[in-house]
């Protein structure tokens, strides 16, 4: 009789799955939650969202004594609406009742995917949030099918003329941002076209920006700066980003944190951050507190609260690797014309965003990566 080895009885064991379930996705929303930790995103009510904005209209100077007040002395400052469409993103999924029993009794599978329901909820919160994200970054107010999308950072929010909320630069030139182009031309970053951008911000607000969002790319040309031998030809001051004050550590770069941030990269005390989602050779220099975004709440209804509880989902939003990606924009989850065993689900969330103080940032393009 010969020896048995594991191939004899292979087919005939389990598969046992290890218990974590490994996302391969990136979903990482970084402009949101900068957003979001400065209080810009709330409720909104009503057709769209509208800002109340104040331009130069006011004068003042000198007269002579004694002199009466002209006609032309009685001037104020100009109040205008700035008015931003709603755009509404969604995914849905479909799984059928099978589908679901199968992966809740399923014994060796990741606890995550044996709540597959719950699981399809994460993943649904997610995709939404990484698509406000993009059009946050690069959205044209419209997507190639004629729906309406946010205005971005670089997508048309922060130009130098154009309308912008019905408001144009060409009426209310304070409504202007500034945009550091060279007409096409790649060019090196350098510490002193990252100062034409500082500067313009402070005549035109001197209002502190508060964190400079790029390209990958364009971060790393940043990071060389502080590099001997490798881009440091222009003088910048050299300091030891990684530092800690009691058992200082060395090494070339910043310090790289949980979600792939240099936290330590920083100019004029500010953040620099990178974004996957960036387009390649642009910088923005953001104030965050001017940046707006509102949402159209949703009460569910009887019979969407009753699904949900039926489906045991109690409004826990999965596992902090994933979560950790979604920000505070309510999703809303309903349940298509069920027909048939399986489950029709889709989820959508209506926003509007508004870069109320464009002139307190700027944008710089034409970087070369290379």
């Amino acid at each position: 009789m010969s020896m048995e080895t594991i191939a004899t009885v292979f087919n005939a064991l389990s598969q046992i799955m290890d218990s974590d379930l490994t996302r391969q996705w990136n979903r990482t929303t970084y402009l949101l939650k900068w957003v979001a930790a400065a209080g810009g995103i709330k409720a909104g009510t009503g057709k769209n969202a509208a800002f109340d904005v104040e331009f130069t209209g006011a004068t003042a100077g000198t007269v002579a004594e004694g002199s009466d007040v002209a006609a032309t002395e009685y001037n104020s400052d100009i109040n205008e609406p700035a008015i931003f469409s709603w755009a509404t993103y969604r995914t849905s999924f479909q799984i059928s009742e099978q589908e679901i029993d199968a992966a809740r009794t399923s014994v060796g599978t990741p606890e995550k995917l044996r709540d597959l329901f719950g699981s399809r909820i994460v993943s649904a919160n997610a995709i939404l949030a990484k698509s406000v994200e993009q059009d946050m970054l690069t959205g044209t107010g419209v997507d190639s099918g004629g729906n309406p999308t946010l205005i971005g950072v670089f997508g048309g929010a922060l130009t130098a003329s154009g309308g912008y909320g019905g408001l144009n630069p060409a009426t209310y030139t304070e409504w202007a941002s500034t945009l550091l182009g060279n007409g096409g031309v790649l060019r090196s970053l350098t510490v002193n076209l990252m100062n034409q951008a500082d500067n313009a911000i402070f005549i035109a607000a001197s209002l502190p920006w508060n964190l400079i969002l790029t390209s990958a790319g364009v971060a790393a040309k940043y990071e060389q700066f502080f590099t001997a031998g490798t881009g440091n030809t222009g003088g910048v001051p050299m300091t030891r980003m990684n530092d800690n004050a009691s058992d200082p550590t060395y090494g070339i770069g910043a310090q790289i944190n949980e979600i792939g941030q240099m936290e330590t990269l920083l100019w004029k005390g500010k953040r620099v951050q990178r974004n996957p989602l960036a387009p390649t050779g642009k910088m923005a220099f953001l104030n965050t507190e001017y940046i707006k975004m509102q949402f159209l709440p949703h009460l569910p209804t009887r019979n969407e609260i009753e699904f949900f509880d039926a489906m045991g989902l109690t409004g826990s939003a999965g596992d902090e690797p994933a979560t950790r990606m979604t920000v505070p924009l309510p999703v809303r989850f309903v349940e298509i014309a069920k027909t048939g065993d399986s489950h029709k689900i889709s989820a959508r969330v209506t926003v509007a965003a508004a870069f109320i103080r464009r002139n307190a940032m700027a944008v710089v393009q034409d970087i070369s990566e290379s």
